[in-house]
């Protein structure tokens, strides 16, 4: 009888897409165990300022919210010398009061601090969940990319080692910087009792190093269910949506060249349907959330004053809207350009046509194939226009052919999930 269940990784609520993960997470548990409690671990630390800002809508769920295993080590969004030096500090006593939380129980109840909690969380779980998304990854084989590997890979050793029942729910696992990084993750993910992926290139990848307990399925995000919203456009036009990503291009040998690349290719498309197809540009911030300082936000604000520049008028999404909310913004689109993976899902739920641009391991080719829309798909490090602007044409001359068909597969996938939930 599972009376108490533990999600791991839980991240900010202004990552709307990760929103929209744990929120379907927490909903489809509540249904299928109605009875137990719920306890979501957050990367971030319970005494950064933001804690509770990043968790502003899971915290209408009636459910707790702790500070996980190996937290972020970072308070805030900005980093210098000194900022480092603290955070690799707090990063280093963190993985004390964990060591001592662990193996002497009585003495981590005194000393353990924020970890002590995380460890009797566990100690209660009959099931742990490592929610879905895409973190278990490095960009680079260094030491900040190894560090973040094995910070996130821990919560599923210390489960282990309580000899929790671990069940990872959606994810996308990879890309990894090397074979070594990979074998390592290998380790980890062996330690589970089922694995969920959501999409064909991981399901491969874990196969391909003898993994049996897996299944693939569509990603938790498919199962979120929309919520009206009033209508926040000021124009009666058809709308082009765009989420973009403010990316750092890590395996590109000029990131500049190659940010610069992808906004001035992503500008030309948008050009061209506003100008042929009349499609009024709305940018839709699906991350807000600040790394190291950066935020989509910036990126959509150098884009519009681009677009201003060469008279193509455009409106930004301000409101702070929750998962399902954001469902009903995608519907009022008629197509998106979503760079975002969790946008092209929730428009996807909406109904709503999508051309994806993939900027990060498998999971947006993946995604964008079990919705049978592969070809719609375009690599962020060498965006053309033009073939953008050809898909945005090829959509708005089979706009209802191609959006009943995206209706069924959800249909389909939201059935999927449920049997996965079912059978936990």
């Amino acid at each position: 009888m599972i009376q108490n269940i533990v999600i791991t990784h839980g991240y900010s609520d202004s990552n709307k897409g990760d929103l929209a993960i744990t929120q379907a997470t927490v909903e489809a548990l509540v249904k299928r165990f109605p009875s137990a409690e719920i306890t979501l671990m957050s990367t971030f630390r319970i005494k950064d300022k933001d804690f509770w800002y990043h968790n502003r809508k899971m915290k209408e769920n009636g459910i707790a919210i702790i500070q996980g295993v190996m937290p972020t080590p970072y308070m805030g969004g900005n980093s210098s010398f000194i900022l480092n030096i603290l955070a690799v500090l707090r990063m280093f006593k963190d993985y004390l009061q964990l060591q001592i939380s662990l193996a002497l129980p009585f003495i981590g109840n005194v000393l353990g601090g924020e970890s002590n909690v995380a460890i009797k969380a566990f100690k209660k779980a009959d099931l742990v969940v490592i929610k879905g998304g895409q973190f278990i990854y490095n960009d680079k084989e260094d030491l900040r990319g190894n560090i973040f590997l094995w910070r996130t890979l821990k919560p599923i050793r210390v489960a282990a080692k309580l000899q929790n029942k671990i069940v990872i729910l959606g994810q996308s696992i990879g890309g990894f910087a090397s074979e070594k990084s990979e074998k390592y993750a290998m380790k980890h993910l062996e330690l589970c009792d089922k694995i969920i992926v959501r999409e064909q290139l991981s399901y491969d990848l874990l196969r391909s190093y003898g993994l049996n307990n897996i299944e693939k399925k569509p990603d938790m995000a498919f199962n979120i269910n929309s919520k009206p919203i009033n209508n926040f456009f000021a124009l009666d036009k058809e709308f082009l949506g765009i989420t973009v990503v403010n990316w750092a291009f890590p395996s590109s040998e000029d990131p500049n060249k190659s940010m610069q690349n992808y906004v001035e290719n992503l500008i030309f498309g948008i050009k061209r349907a506003y100008i042929e197809f009349n499609l009024f540009p709305v940018f839709i911030p699906q991350v807000t959330v600040k790394h190291h300082g950066k935020s989509d936000l910036d990126l959509i604000r150098i884009i519009v004053k681009k677009l201003d520049e060469i008279n193509i008028p455009s409106q930004t999404i301000t409101e702070d809207y929750n998962a399902a909310e954001m469902v009903s913004v995608y519907s009022k689109c008629k197509l998106l350009i979503g760079t975002r993976l969790h946008s092209c899902i929730l428009a996807a739920v909406a109904g709503t046509p999508i051309i994806a641009i993939k900027y990060q391991g498998y999971k947006t080719q993946g995604v964008m194939e079990m919705l049978e829309n592969g070809k719609y798909v375009h690599n962020i490090y060498d965006l053309i226009g033009q073939e953008l602007f050809s898909h945005i044409r090829d959509i708005n001359g089979n706009h209802k052919k191609i959006r009943d068909g995206i209706i069924i597969k959800v249909n389909s996938m939201k059935k999927d999930i449920e049997k996965v939930i079912n059978s936990l």
